[in-house]
């Protein structure tokens, strides 16, 4: 690769891979009307540079990111274990979290009304989880991979991955936890990128991800609900 290419990817890692944390962290800030729209301002952005930069910038062509090569068994099958671990570590810790101040955390959203929580669960299953394999695993991986090999780049995108989540499961969960749920994300931020490195497709990492994440709002809703 040219040294003008790669210090173009730079320029692309930059832009992008704070992007996400920073609006993260700005929203769960300052919250209410002004925290709302840095959320969604972030989110515009996470989805506009990568599609701007891939087609204005390098000047390639629109892809869906097919799964030519499969790889959705395999993304279905990692998804139902994550969860399963996911399940079991929820249930041996549940004594230790306090279910009244995460429903103080959500409540600002409006995330107690049953009708508006499921509203976020399926746009987190539908578009949230599609936005993250886009973002993380295709477009700041491939940026990794042009400096570094592609199972080291498997590791920094998932580091990227999880600096994203960590300031909100801070807020949310006293520390041992979040420092657990950053583990728990990692490791989902290597699979998920490793299936995008054998596979090169988004799909496999997005079917595993989709099914995590029912998984981690059937906790939610137990834990806020019941």
């Amino acid at each position: 690769m040219k040294v003008d290419e790669k210090q173009r990817d730079a320029v692309a890692l930059i832009l992008a891979a704070p992007a996400a944390s920073v609006a993260l962290f700005t929203s769960t800030l300052f919250g209410g009307l002004l925290g709302t729209a840095v959320w969604i301002g972030g989110k515009v952005w996470q989805i506009g540079l990568p599609a701007f930069w891939h087609l204005k910038v390098e000047g390639k062509e629109r892809s869906l990111s097919p799964a030519l090569q499969g790889g959705l068994r395999e993304g279905a099958l990692l998804g139902v274990g994550m969860s399963a671990v996911m399940f079991v570590a929820w249930w041996l810790a549940r004594g230790e979290l306090d279910s009244e101040q995460i429903r103080g955390f959500v409540e600002p959203f409006g995330l107690l009304n049953p009708w508006l929580y499921f509203a976020a669960f399926c746009y987190w299953v539908l578009f949230n989880s599609v936005m993250e394999e886009y973002l993380f695993r295709w477009f700041i991986f491939e940026k990794f991979e042009s400096f570094v090999s592609g199972r080291v780049a498997v590791v920094l995108a998932a580091l990227v991955f999880t600096a994203h989540h960590l300031f909100g499961m801070w807020s949310m969960f006293p520390l041992w936890a979040a420092l657990l749920g950053s583990l728990g994300v990692f490791c989902g931020g290597v699979i998920w990128s490793g299936l995008y490195l054998r596979y090169r497709s988004i799909w496999p990492g997005y079917l595993s991800h989709a099914i995590v994440d029912v998984t981690m709002f059937g906790i939610g809703a137990y834990i806020l609900f019941s």
